[in-house]
This record gives structure tokens, C-alpha cells and sequence, in this order.
């Protein structure tokens, strides 16, 4: 049997941002995850940092991202000192197009509300959009910039933090299928035990469920609170193409699709939007898509050689928000998933938020708009 302070389930890159930190705090942690370290959406992401470029309104959400983004730079120094690995964060910032009227009407309300906020969006005429980005549409109307909207490789980013977290002294193990969290109950009272996988036992106080999509299949000994579907998988199917030269430079959206370069040459294009459950199946029709929207950003897009496709499952609760925090009802256990399509954006913020509940008892930001309890009927929240 083995004991740790902490085990976490789920070696995703938000699984391991919490073991890296709460490794450096010389907790005893462990990682467990039923396949491989990055191996699901921290593999299958855009990397993307980008809230005010996804953002309609302000909100406790936008906040939180808004936050995780001003983390990064910092956070991205300190991994590759502490992993060697370089997670290529990029600031050139993220143009979003308008290509047609529809476009125009939706980023004229983004724009609105942002400068109203006194947010940092710059809006370019086509000639300016074209001079940062000779190769977009030619045919594009004008942009919104963010000039703080930036990006990181996701697939360096979930090696970097594995890297890191085990140079920290955290324990991964793969492979592996949790089959229970176990609790015990005194004088009324709810308790963590520990994991039953089926390697064995794993004592501990604390678990950590972050186990993205998969998060609502866990068995918590007579607890249902992530039961339910709470937490379901939405398919996003991508496309890599080599990047003539010259390239672009920027993250660029429209308002349907949008495409990221990458250091080494490559172009990704995404995303496609499918309730296919568990199902991650590459489709003829949602890679068709996405290249109908790409050559739309970017012209000849539909010319160029495909590198790779690919298909991931997004975590997405009832409400699109992330659930995060501890449990209403039992002590020890918490909650670091459902962040849908912002898992790379918020990996920093959630580890530090979650690291301060372990370690100490509370978070340095209120996370009340994010706790599990809001999916509960009121007389099962306490």
C-alpha cells in the first residue's frame, strides 16, 4: 500500500501544475491517470491564451481567465528553469477578423463593451490588418487586435510540467484506473481515505479530482456529487498544415474557426464543436469544415500539405464554467476540472488556487462561482 499527502487524479497539464506545486511545498504527491501524462485535451488543445478575443461580457469567468493570462509570463520562465523544456510563449497577440456583416456586427458589440471597460483591443482597418498579415483573406473587412491575447505550445507545456512536477519529487503513475475514492464517516462527519485503483491502494488525506472529461465517471464511496453528467465531453477536431513562408504570426480568429501558428513551420486550424460522447473519431465532414473556415482567415489555406488531424474531448460542465474547489461534503476532497475550452489559459491560476486549499486551508481569490455547490438541489449542499 502506498501513502501520500496528496494524490491527483488526472496527468493532465492541470493535474500536474497542482502536483508541481504542491510538490515544491514538500507535500508527498502522487498522480495517477488511466493513460498517459498530456495524453488527452492538454494534447488535443490550441494553446491559446486568449479571454478578451472569446470573451461576450465581463463576469466572475472572465475574471478568472483575465487572471490565469497575466500569470503566464512568469510561469512560463520558471517551468522551463525548473523543467529545461521550452513551452514557446508567444506575445505577438491575436487579431480576430470580420469577414462579412454578421462578423462586423459581433465584434462591434465585443469592441463596445471592451473599450467601455477599458479593456487593451485595438481595432486595424484592412489596410493596417493586412500590414501585420499579408497572407489573411485580402477580402477581410477589418480586425479587432488583443494586443494581450498570446499563446504557448500546450503538447511542451503538459512535457514541461510532467518534467517538472517529478523533478519536484511528485509520483506519476499511468496506466492506471481509479475504481473508488474512499471515505469514512465519524460522528457523522466525511473524510477522505484514499484511492482503490486497480494497482492497489493509495492512502492519503487529500485527492484531487482532475480528471477532465472523465471527471463525472469517478466512483466516490457514497458520495454522488459529481454524478449526473455534471461534467461531458464535447469533441473538438483540429488540422495541422505545413506554413508556407511567409508566415503569420499572430493567433488570428474569425467567428468560425481560428488558426495558430507554431514555431517549427506548422499552422493549426480549429475547432469543430460535437456532442459525440467518449467518441474520438476524426470525421471527413468537421476536417472539411475547419479547412472551409481556415482558407476563409487564410488564403491558399486549403492548398497547403496537412501535417496531422486530430480529435480531443473537452471537459464541459452544465454551465460551461470550471468547477473547482473543495467539496461541500467531504473533507479532503476537491475539484480542478470542467474548464471546457480554457484548460491551457487557467492551468497556472488553477494550481495556485488549489495548492492554497491543500495547503493551507483557503484560496487568495474567492472561487464561490466555481464551487460544485451550484450544481446541488440547497438542502444537499451542506
Amino acid at each position: 500500500m502506498k501513502k501520500a499527502d496528496a494524490v491527483i487524479i488526472g496527468a493532465g497539464v492541470i493535474g500536474s501544475a497542482i502536483a508541481w506545486r504542491l510538490a515544491q511545498a514538500n507535500f508527498r504527491t502522487i498522480v495517477i491517470d488511466r493513460g498517459e501524462v498530456g495524453g488527452e485535451a492538454s494534447h488535443a488543445a490550441g494553446g491559446m491564451l486568449a479571454p478578451l478575443s472569446e470573451a461576450d461580457s465581463a463576469g466572475d469567468f472572465f475574471n478568472l481567465c483575465v487572471a490565469g493570462r497575466a500569470m503566464y509570463a512568469d510561469f512560463a520562465r520558471e517551468l522551463q528553469e525548473a523543467s529545461g523544456i521550452d513551452i514557446e510563449y508567444r506575445t505577438e497577440g491575436t487579431l480576430y477578423l470580420a469577414l462579412n456583416d454578421h462578423d462586423e456586427e459581433e465584434l462591434d458589440r465585443r469592441w463596445e463593451w471592451q473599450r467601455a471597460a477599458g479593456l487593451n483591443v485595438k481595432r486595424l482597418n484592412r489596410g493596417c490588418t493586412l500590414k501585420l498579415e499579408p497572407r489573411l483573406n485580402p477580402d477581410l473587412r477589418w480586425a479587432l487586435k488583443f494586443p494581450d491575447d498570446h499563446q504557448v505550445n500546450n503538447r511542451s507545456m503538459a512535457a514541461a510540467l510532467h518534467q517538472a512536477a517529478r523533478s519536484a519529487g511528485a509520483e506519476f503513475i499511468t496506466q492506471c484506473e481509479v475504481r473508488r475514492v474512499q471515505i469514512e464517516s465519524v460522528s457523522g462527519i466525511k473524510r477522505v481515505t484514499g484511492v482503490l485503483t486497480d494497482q492497489g491502494f493509495i492512502e492519503s488525506d487529500v485527492v484531487v479530482i482532475a480528471a477532465g472529461a472523465w471527471s463525472s465517471l469517478l466512483e466516490v464511496e457514497n458520495h454522488q456529487v459529481m454524478a449526473g453528467n455534471k461534467i461531458k465531453p464535447v469533441r473538438g477536431q483540429m488540422v495541422a498544415v505545413e506554413m508556407p513562408s511567409p508566415a503569420i504570426n499572430h493567433v488570428v480568429y474569425s467567428c468560425r474557426g481560428y488558426l495558430v501558428p507554431r514555431l517549427g513551420g506548422l499552422l493549426i486550424a480549429g475547432s469543430t464543436t460535437e456532442s459525440a460522447g467518449f467518441d474520438k473519431r476524426v470525421t471527413a465532414g468537421g476536417i472539411n469544415a475547419i479547412i472551409q473556415h481556415a482558407a476563409e482567415i487564410f488564403s491558399g489555406f486549403d492548398q497547403l500539405s496537412i501535417s496531422e488531424i486530430w480529435a480531443g474531448l473537452r471537459p464541459c460542465s452544465k454551465d460551461d464554467l470550471p468547477v473547482l474547489g473543495l467539496d461541500p461534503g467531504v473533507g479532503g476532497l476537491l475539484y480542478a476540472t470542467g474548464h471546457y475550452r480554457n484548460g491551457i489559459l487557467l492551468t497556472p491560476i488553477t494550481a495556485r488556487v488549489i495548492s492554497e486549499l491543500v495547503i493551507r486551508g483557503q484560496s487568495s481569490i474567492d472561487l464561490k462561482p466555481f464551487s460544485i455547490t451550484r450544481f446541488l438541489r440547497p438542502e444537499a449542499a451542506g
